[in-house]
């Protein structure tokens, strides 16, 4: 199976490049699943159910979340009512919304799992480690491959996730920072990682936004209102090729379209 991760949606104008591009290339690249990072579709607030419908109609699976997934409260029924978005695990029983679903994908039972560090990023949460333990436990037997979302700012806990869970979740990739890192790897046991698969929005700037208004807010500390880069859009992401009888990922690509 190929299973194509894209990062960061960090915009709408990232929302409607992927409604253009996303289903010519799974065509074009034999794609059997896609899993779209939406957290940051609707431009640093989150995501609303309006560009989670537009994502899903162009060809993602699955929608994980991060921490602004909750910035717009737009989003929480919807996070209740659909199977095929998730947000972190670790937000909590009393959050909107579930922490991972089992979807369909030629035949066979997919895990996407969502989950958040607690290292240099805000919201802090629970201990993302026994959030996966808990949602492994629960739908063990339940599933034929597993895939988790890993969003969080250091690579050393990502990568402490990757190998806690080697052999035991099928693919792990990283989202949040917004800059596809240079590690992917199969992992001893089977498991196929990457720290950060980077991001879907404009070009050009610092991880989506103008490059002028972000050096003034760190040289400032003033809160400078964001604006997104003005370059073209472009869609990062990883294909994870999976080996349904070895349960192995045997291949993993770079792409950007």
């Amino acid at each position: 199976m190929k299973i194509l991760v894209i990062g960061d949606v960090t915009s709408p104008a990232g929302v409607e490049h992927l409604s253009r591009e996303l289903w010519k290339f799974r065509g074009e690249n034999g794609i059997d699943f896609c899993v779209v990072n939406g957290e940051n579709a609707s431009f640093v607030t989150g995501i609303s159910p309006e560009l989670a419908e537009v994502l899903s109609r162009a060809g993602a699976d699955c929608i994980t979340g991060g921490n602004h997934t909750m910035r717009n409260k737009r989003i929480y029924g919807y996070l209740d009512e659909r199977e095929d978005i998730v947000r972190p695990l670790n937000f909590g029983d009393a959050s909107p919304g579930k922490g991972y679903t089992i979807l369909d994908a030629r035949g066979y039972r997919v895990l996407v799992m969502n989950a958040m560090g607690n290292v240099h990023i805000d919201p802090t949460l629970d201990s993302p480690f026994s959030a996966i333990d808990e949602a492994l436990k629960d739908a063990e037997g339940k599933y034929d491959l597993s895939i988790l979302d890993i969003h969080a700012e250091a690579t050393g806990e990502k990568l402490a996730v990757g190998y806690c869970y080697d052999g035991k979740i099928n693919v792990i990739f990283g989202t949040h920072t917004h800059v596809r890192t240079d590690d992917k790897k199969i992992l001893p046991h089977g498991t196929g990682y990457i720290s950060d698969v980077g991001m879907c929005g404009e070009s050009g700037g610092i991880l989506g936004m103008d490059a002028e208004c972000v050096v003034k807010r760190m040289k400032s500390h003033l809160p400078h209102p964001f604006v997104a880069a003005d370059g073209k859009c472009v869609a990062n992401g990883v294909i994870f090729e999976y080996d349904i009888t070895s349960k192995r990922v045997t291949k993993i690509t770079s792409v950007d379209f």
